[in-house]
């Protein structure tokens, strides 16, 4: 279990706007996770979360956070 909410929590982190921070692209991220996978990231949870990037996006559309400036 905590191998498949590292991937979403870096997803998610890198992908959202923060105080001190801007967010990455959907593709600076998707590539971070690719370079880290079999050292930060289990190859095969990688490969799932590749092959459920649709539906991942679809949830993180669903349910993001307005960006800081439209708060």
């Amino acid at each position: 279990m905590g191998r498949i909410c590292a991937i979403a929590d870096v997803f998610d982190a890198l992908t959202s706007e923060r105080p001190y921070k801007k967010a990455w692209s959907v593709d600076n991220a998707l590539q971070l996770i690719e370079e880290n996978r079999a050292t930060h990231f289990d190859p095969r949870l990688v490969d799932a979360f590749m092959a459920n990037l649709n539906g991942i996006l679809a949830i993180r559309d669903n349910h993001q956070e307005p960006s800081i400036a439209e708060k």
